[in-house]
């Protein structure tokens, strides 16, 4: 950042605000109750569309973020991210889906709950009004929410992929490009960026909520 002999990097500053939040043991907290044994299967299909139907609004993210970019290797990894996240899409979620029993018919006719929208279009909107920095700090707080059921028989292996191998480099490349980024605001921009980040983590908070109680909080 520009003042000199800052310690903290950007997203350090905004990890303690998490910490502050409480958010990462709350979301577990309500992961490992919503996997509390056995987990109804209905629930975790509510889960799961709400989920599906949160992706659709996320990749329009990327895609707000990409017109903000003002060279290649920013659109380069912009749009690699944007394409991985609608592949991941089709290649796993849609058939686990469909593992589930949910039907064409049904993701058809799925509509958000209104936090789901929230978020959402919270992300969305503060992408937009935003520069490149900015839309990727509303993306973070996903990178860092990750619930664990790891162990639940029946639903564990969908979860585990939030903690492969594969998931800690996109974040990590996230998480560098944003200190990176960030090397240069003054102090006013960062803590913007932190207050946009703790709104992502109430609005996950209140996502998590609404999985639970299947939209009826």
């Amino acid at each position: 950042m520009a003042q000199e002999g800052r310690a903290l990097t950007q997203t350090r500053r905004i990890r303690a605000r998490d910490t502050d939040l409480g958010r990462v043991e709350r979301v577990n907290a309500l992961s490992r109750r919503l996997c509390a044994g056995p987990l109804p299967p209905e629930k975790f299909r509510y889960y799961m569309l709400q989920d599906y139907l949160y992706l659709k609004d996320y990749v329009k993210i990327f895609a707000a973020i990409i017109q903000k970019a003002d060279d290649f290797e920013q659109i380069r990894f912009l749009s690699g991210e944007m394409a991985n996240t609608i592949d991941e899409t089709f290649r796993t979620h849609l058939p686990y889906m469909k593992r589930l029993g949910v039907t064409e018919e049904e993701i058809a006719d799925a509509r958000p709950h209104i936090d789901n929208s929230a978020y959402s279009h919270y992300m969305l909107c503060e992408a937009q009004a935003g520069d490149v920095l900015t839309g990727l700090v509303t993306l973070l707080n996903c990178s860092w929410s990750c619930p664990s059921a790891l162990h639940d028989e029946n639903y564990g292996a969908w979860f585990a992929g939030y903690v492969s191998e594969e998931y800690r480099q996109t974040n990590r490349a996230l998480i560098d490009r944003i200190d990176a980024l960030a090397e240069v605001i003054d102090e006013k921009k960062a803590q913007r960026l932190c207050e946009i980040f703790e709104n992502c983590c109430l609005f996950d908070l209140r996502f998590w909520d609404m999985v639970y109680t299947m939209g009826e909080n």
